[in-house]
């Protein structure tokens, strides 16, 4: 039996790509060759082999602290680590987002009477379809390095990368730029890799379990946004209502105020003294004689 989706819904999936971080995570889990070839050329390393490439994983080091999920979480043969996102909205923080992860996975990783040298590589890679940093710039590669020394580098074994998908067409190399176009564009070229992507992509969309279980995320994606937006909205109604009680109360004050001034006025015109109208309207001595 066929299931009923919402026609919005049914769009999405139809035209959900790479960008797509459902299709993105699917795709990029379940071709190790497409991951390790990817990874090999964004960040210049030679990697034998992939032991591991997990879509939605998620990572939580303590009970108060806060969980990661990483939408694919690699691991090569030699135990280094990489975190690769597909960020297509929400860019705020990325910075800080990156350092949390990154310790996260140290953490993660780190076992229980382990010596730090058992740290390994760690890279976080964020593809961004917009240039967060704004410096027209395809890639950012962040290690860190001695101010006073910048030809120092602190070998903590860390690199945060962040790609700039808009200039695509200035990536370091050929099959990156067609990657990075296929990702903005959502549609192949004539070239054979970017082909092979798009065959990746559609196997990903092909089953109905794949369309479930991406139509299910969506609804409560979509849920939960209503949800959020119902409770913002709350918020902002008690809120107005607070500030608009307030601003009633203040006005009522400077009413009162005003008709005790003008009271005091009647009586000072009438002769009475300052003293006798300070007791009658409770106004100061001096808030009379200044009348």
């Amino acid at each position: 039996m066929n299931e009923y989706y919402p026609p919005e819904l049914l769009k999405k999936w139809n035209e959900a790509s790479l960008s797509d971080n459902f299709i993105f995570c699917k795709v990029m889990s379940e071709n190790l060759d497409l991951c390790k070839e990817f990874l090999e050329m964004l960040l210049n390393i030679k990697i034998e082999s992939i032991s591991l490439a997990q879509p939605e994983t998620t990572l939580n080091v303590d009970f108060f602290a806060k969980g990661i999920r990483l939408d694919v979480f690699v691991k090569d043969d030699t135990d280094r680590i990489f975190d690769i996102e597909m960020q297509v909205i929400g860019n705020d923080y990325l910075p800080l987002r990156a350092r949390y992860y990154q310790s996260v996975l140290d953490v993660s990783s780190l076992h229980a009477g382990e010596d730090y040298e058992s740290l390994t590589e760690s890279y976080v890679i964020f593809l961004c379809l917009d240039d967060i940093f704004h410096k027209g710039l395809p890639i950012y590669t962040f290690k860190s390095v001695c101010l006073e020394d910048s030809t120092l580098v602190l070998d903590d074994k860390t690199t945060k990368v962040f790609c700039n998908a808009q200039k695509y067409d200035k990536m370091p190399a050929e099959k990156l730029r067609t990657f990075f176009k296929f990702l903005v564009q959502k549609k192949p070229d004539e070239t054979d890799f970017s082909k092979i992507i798009n065959e990746k992509v559609l196997k990903a969309k092909i089953t109905e379990d794949a369309r479930r279980t991406f139509m299910t995320l969506e609804q409560e994606i979509r849920l939960a946004a209503k949800h959020a937006a119902q409770a913002a909205a709350q918020e902002a109604y008690e809120k107005a209502y607070k500030e608009a009680e307030k601003e009633k109360e203040i006005a009522l004050k400077e009413a009162a105020i005003e008709g005790k001034l003008e009271s005091a006025r009647n009586f000072k015109k009438s002769g009475v003294s300052a003293e006798i109208i300070s007791k009658c309207t409770g106004l100061s001595l001096q808030q009379v004689q200044e009348l």
